[in-house]
């Protein structure tokens, strides 16, 4: 049976794994207000010229944290 550090809270956010634990704020956005997030992160991409949104996210984290 696993304990719970090995079931730990993904989703898949823009097709990408998200953990909650690596992820915390863009986790909570993607469950809270997914199409806000997307929305921003979308636009990161346009403006940084990211074919990925983890690389977008990863900052957007970073801003947050």
């Amino acid at each position: 049976m696993k304990d719970k550090k090995e079931k730990e809270e993904t989703i898949i956010f823009m097709d990408e794994e998200i953990k909650k634990s690596v992820m915390p704020g863009i986790y909570r956005m993607a469950k809270n207000n997914p199409d806000s997030l997307e929305r921003s992160i979308r636009g990161m991409m346009d403006k940084q010229g990211f074919d990925n949104p983890g690389s977008a996210m990863a900052i957007l984290e970073s801003d947050l944290g």
